[in-house]
């Protein structure tokens, strides 16, 4: 399985919905079962709130204020904030959900420095905390350089680390930047190099401060939240 470099895209007919109903089901060739592909909106909060929630029943306690810092923000770069999240997938994670669930989508990915266009299939669930957790269950089980990241607040250890493990196929400068834009830090200079491990700590210990940040960062998650049209 391979992970997603950018957030499906929806056809411009995709209806917004809050939930992945039984009639969309239709036999996939493999035994998966094909779901239509829909926008799931959701806050910022949201997903700050149903990120802690899973982490905390994983784990048995609080997650710390900067392990959500960081994961929000990857949450929030992956979907437009909110506003482009798909049968709500946290992270554009392909394949199929813990419910056996998947949806086609238009995508990019990159190879040799060339962005290109593709179709993929994409992890859909039945709510935002199944969401949640899957997207929490993946990076603890395939990406713990990342997740130990994440708790010391370590952005551009996150995105190498994520980098490393296969998760995206972007420039990882580019990508560490937008995370760092997302959480009001400074960016790097282009083309500079990112040490595998900073010890930078996190402004944000409360939903409502990231919230008020997001709101007026990101030009990457907007570019996202505006998907193009679908290819026929």
């Amino acid at each position: 399985m391979r992970i997603a470099a950018t957030a499906p895209q929806a056809p411009q007919n995709t209806s917004e919905s809050p939930e992945v109903t039984p009639a969309h089901l239709q036999p996939a060739p493999d035994g998966r079962h094909e779901v239509t592909l829909e926008r799931t909106r959701v806050t910022r909060a949201e997903i700050r709130d149903a990120l802690a929630h899973a982490e905390e029943e994983r784990t048995g306690r609080p997650p710390s204020a900067a392990f959500l810092d960081v994961v929000t923000a990857h949450a929030c770069l992956e979907t437009g904030s909110g506003r482009s999240m798909f049968n709500f997938n946290f992270g554009g994670i392909k394949g199929s959900g813990p419910s056996g669930l998947t949806a086609s989508a238009r995508t990019h990915e990159w190879e040799g420095g060339v962005r290109y266009a593709t179709r993929d299939r994409f992890r859909a669930y039945v709510s935002l905390d199944e969401g949640a957790g899957d997207y929490l269950s993946l990076l603890h089980r395939r990406y713990a350089p990342a997740v130990a990241a994440a708790e010391r607040g370590d952005v551009d250890g996150f995105a190498h680390a994520l980098k490393a493990g296969g998760y995206y196929t972007g420039p990882e400068d580019h990508y560490a930047n937008d995370l760092r834009g997302l959480l009001g830090m400074p960016k790097r200079p282009e083309g500079a190099p990112l040490p595998g491990s900073t010890k930078e700590g996190l402004p944000f210990s409360t939903t409502q401060e990231l919230a008020l940040m997001l709101d007026a960062v990101s030009v990457s998650a907007a570019r996202i939240a505006a998907p193009a049209s679908d290819e026929t």
